[in-house]
């Protein structure tokens, strides 16, 4: 079973999805830090939303996580007037982007209560209806070396919890530097298996064969979010590291994904890409590229359900 915003479906209704994307985002604390970490015009979203689903798009991951400008209403509207299934995301971003700074005070156990009800009961975003909607996926962020910072710890603590409580995925926001390996042993240590963990950016923080390999051999899954985002890897790089990933045989542990902002989406600022750019463009280069239907069907839709399937 995956959890949508607004409901329950099966893992083979998924079709082409996309794990790590964000196509609302309240203006505030993101926004300040980088003005590009805002999508709030219902109209433009909504295209993006169409655009994607006209293109085969059946389903995204809003990775926005709690108390960092989800809104999870305007995420159930998107979803219900686009067609596309949005999985909403619980758990924690870095210090810098949150709006309700007053969850650090929170005991561990009292976060993990928060996160674990807005994945089995529902989300109170603006003091909104919790029976409404409900999120399913769980995120936390390795920001620097996080284990030194007491908050970080405590919300990392919380996720862990949360996890094991509900059987919910793992999703991962990693940084240069990170300890990937010592992550997942970290995650072990409290029962939960690298096999219920999605490791992001691990493309562009780490683009080196050899580590991907290492730590695709633990069994977690890796989304490969930073297609088309030039600052950091151009397409010919990604399709380099996917390739030799695919020779080794992991592309049954491979999610594609964009992470968009405003200046990656057509109706917002983009002039080349919008949230269809890895169904219209980077998937014929996959094809040009050797990749087989099989390799882009793991990649893209079995995958997914996977990961997101409740355990």
């Amino acid at each position: 079973m995956i959890r949508t915003i607004w409901k329950d479906i099966q893992p083979e209704e998924a079709g082409h999805a996309q794990c790590h994307e964000h196509i609302w985002l309240e203006k505030g604390a993101s926004c300040a830090v980088n003005p590009a970490l805002c999508m709030d015009d219902h109209e433009k979203s909504l295209a993006e939303l169409k655009d994607y689903h006209r293109a085969g798009g059946q389903l995204i991951v809003d990775a926005q996580p709690t108390g960092c400008g989800r809104n999870a209403r305007m995420l159930a509207e998107l979803s219900r007037e686009s067609g596309v299934f949005i999985v909403a995301t619980s758990g924690f971003h870095k210090k810098e982007f949150f709006d309700d700074t007053a969850l650090f005070s929170l005991p561990e156990d009292a976060l993990a209560d928060l996160y674990s009800q807005e994945i089995e009961t529902g989300i109170t975003d603006s003091g909104q209806d919790s029976s409404l909607y409900r999120a399913g996926i769980l995120k936390a962020a390795a920001d620097g070396d996080w284990q030194e910072d007491p908050v970080y710890r405590k919300l990392f603590e919380a996720v862990a919890q949360a996890a094991v409580r509900t059987g919910a995925p793992v999703m991962i926001h990693t940084e240069k530097g990170n300890d990937i390996l010592g992550l997942i042993r970290w995650f072990q240590d409290r029962h939960i298996p690298p096999e219920r963990l999605l490791i992001c950016h691990l493309d562009r923080t780490h683009h080196d064969i050899a580590y991907h390999k290492e730590v695709l051999s633990t069994g977690c899954f890796l989304c490969c979010d930073s297609i088309h985002r030039l600052k950091y890897v151009s397409d010919e790089e990604e399709l380099s590291l996917l390739h030799a990933i695919a020779e080794t045989g992991y592309t049954g542990q491979i999610l594609l994904s964009l992470d968009t902002t405003n200046q990656r989406l057509r109706s917002y600022h983009a002039q080349d890409m919008g949230l269809d750019y890895i169904l219209r463009t980077f998937l014929p280069l996959l094809r040009e590229h050797g990749f087989s239907d099989h390799m882009i069907r793991q990649m893209c839709m079995d995958n997914a359900g996977t990961i997101l399937n409740f355990a």
